[in-house]
């Protein structure tokens, strides 16, 4: 059952040679969570860059988590601990752009009541990485 959420993102990016950037966002989203599987959905804001883009979280097992962006831009990275998977980020107005994620590390704590989601991955673009990003998720259901 899909059910009104609280969910607070920290998203850090690291690049080669510069100091880690972080951002933070508190905003209502919706969750659902069935053993084995669940999700979490939030619209981006102006504060992210990504404003109007739908934001899906698909946690599997709580062994693949799969992030879909759809709006003006729309991706689909799948990540499971210690492999690359590939995938095509098209943004409108920029063009598509073919994306390695190298998954580092993964923790699922997720219940009926929301939980917890962090993830950490290297950003690979013709398999060279260009940095590393980490979210950690904390979901609160209303």
């Amino acid at each position: 059952m899909v059910t009104p959420a609280i969910i607070s993102i920290r998203g850090t990016q690291r690049l080669p040679g510069e100091k880690p950037e972080s951002i933070e966002l508190v905003t209502e989203g919706s969750y659902c969570f069935e053993p084995g599987y669940a999700t979490l959905s939030y619209v981006e804001t102006q504060m992210t860059g990504l404003e109007g883009v739908v934001t899906t979280f698909t946690v599997e097992d709580a062994k693949t988590v799969t992030l879909r962006r759809t709006g003006k831009i729309n991706s689909t990275m799948v990540f499971v601990s210690g492999t690359c998977n590939e995938s095509l980020y098209n943004a409108e107005g920029v063009g598509a752009l073919l994306l390695g994620v190298q998954t580092r590390s993964m923790t699922v704590l997720l219940n009926e009541n929301g939980g917890i989601l962090d993830l950490e991955y290297a950003v690979e673009i013709e398999h060279t990485v260009c940095g590393v990003n980490a979210y950690h998720i904390e979901i609160r259901v209303l």
